[in-house]
């Protein structure tokens, strides 16, 4: 992000400067203390299990320019950060002082075209390839990393800058009214949703619900608004939401001639007379694809800054990229719900390969009431695709590892809530010229096995 002062930040959030420097300069906002650098904005909100008011101080120790505190605790903090000739800026409410913020340094940056992305999945690799091809039309600022909540979200809007053209930003929801506060701040001119699933149903109650609040997006002002051509949420959205939603996908994206599977190396995408090398797995890949392709077309992108942009993608760490040595791993540990777990392991299921394959599934979190539903049918999808040795591994997985034994699947089923039971199985089973999938629930932190299975020579 540009520079601004404390005076600038103070007068964007409506608060009141202490403190002795109010000139000095912000070039970074955080939520997190750890996360701090020096010039950092740090914005102290009160959580379920923690309340950053009470890391302040070492917010300053690390660097810290200022402090975004609530009037609450203002007498506390500065009676402990006197000396520190730091300022704290005092509002009603840091999180509700953010987002006003950050819709203020939307509004002063009115020329900048905007693109928001939601849906269950898929939000981040749409969100780059987006970016990476308008990158080629001109200076685009995108969420970093998965920033895309209501927090996410204001702190992410401050990458543009005076000479940015595009802003490509991912609008994630897991609770009802939080995409209203997020066009607060970022209303797209277009926009996308990649699929409407299971994920956050523990929070929001049904599928329908959830599709009320992303459908929100589509805002009445919008240009564009693309959703995928198979989504069975088409019709509700066109009803809820008064407009037309345009279908991205094999037939719906315009210019696409056809469509080739690569196996582990991707897919070749005809587009317009001209080959493209999508450096990504997976039909889900294909689809955040053809839906960047839709949005690109839009703000004037041609032959020639598709192709490149697309060819310059390279997958997100986490998020099926494939890690090759003795064993081959497909990385897919950033996050898991219904929808994501059928899509990869219906690519297993197909690709060619020589030795075995494995599938190593961490439980799926926030289903709710539809949790044990959800992992029985993962169960099913693995007895249809024909993997050779399966491990489940969380409490919830344990659904999945009964229903396969109800269905009589006679193949090696290894399940687990121990993490480090896990580890020693797959060191003990798994041999060269293996391909491992590694998916679950961000909670499961199956990234702990990459280096394992990595070292198996």
């Amino acid at each position: 992000m540009q520079q601004i002062t404390c005076t600038k930040v103070a007068e964007m959030a409506e608060g009141t400067i202490l403190g002795q420097e109010p000139f000095q300069k912000i070039s970074s906002i955080t939520i997190d203390s750890r996360k701090v650098v020096k010039g950092s904005l740090f914005v102290a909100l009160s959580g379920q299990s923690s309340d950053g008011h009470d890391y302040v101080l070492d917010a300053f120790q690390s660097g810290a320019s200022a402090a975004l505190v609530s009037s609450r605790h203002a007498h506390r903090i500065k009676a402990r950060i006197e000396d520190h000739g730091k300022a704290v800026i005092i509002v009603d409410d840091p999180l509700t002082a953010l987002q006003r913020m950050a819709a203020k340094h939307v509004a002063s940056h009115s020329d900048v075209k905007r693109v928001g992305i939601t849906g269950s999945c898929g939000k981040t690799t749409t969100k780059e390839m987006v970016a990476s091809i308008l990158s080629c039309l001109g200076k685009t600022a995108k969420t970093p990393g998965n920033f895309n909540s209501e927090i996410g979200l204001p702190i992410s809007v401050f990458e543009i800058e005076s000479d940015t053209a595009f802003g490509v930003f991912e609008m994630g929801v897991d609770h009802v009214g939080e995409m209203d506060r997020m066009l607060g701040i970022w209303k797209p001119e277009v926009a996308v949703i990649t699929n409407i699933g299971l994920s956050h149903v523990g929070k929001m109650g049904s599928m329908q619900v959830i599709a009320k609040e992303k459908s929100k997006l589509f805002h009445k002002d919008i240009d564009a608004a693309f959703i995928a051509e198979n989504s069975a949420w088409t019709s509700y959205i066109k009803r809820v939401r008064k407009i037309e939603p345009l279908p991205f996908g094999i037939i719906g994206t315009e210019g696409v001639e056809a469509i080739e599977s690569l196996g582990l190396h991707g897919w070749k995408i005809s587009y317009r007379g001209k080959p493209i090398h999508l450096r990504a797995v997976g039909k889900h890949n294909l689809m955040d694809a053809l839906a960047a392709i839709s949005v690109a077309q839009t703000f004037g992108a041609g032959l020639g800054e598709i192709v490149e942009g697309l060819e310059s993608f390279s997958s997100v760490p986490g998020r099926s990229r494939i890690v090759d040595g003795s064993v081959t791993i497909i990385e897919d540990w950033y996050n898991a719900s219904v929808d994501s777990t059928d899509t990869i392991l219906d690519y297993m299921g197909s690709l060619p390969w020589n030795g075995r394959k494995l599938a190593v599934l961490g439980s799926m979190k926030e289903l709710g009431m539809a949790t044990e539903d959800a992992h029985r049918q993962v169960a099913r999808k693995l007895l249809a695709c024909g993997l050779d040795d399966v491990y489940l591994y969380g409490k919830e997985m344990e659904s999945a590892w009964i229903e396969m034994q109800r269905l009589g699947f006679d193949r090696h089923v290894f399940f687990t809530d121990d993490y480090e039971a896990l580890q020693q199985r797959m060191i003990q089973d798994t041999k060269k010229g293996d391909l491992v999938l590694l998916k679950g629930s961000r909670a499961m932190a199956m990234e702990r096995l990459v280096p394992v299975i990595s070292s198996i020579a």
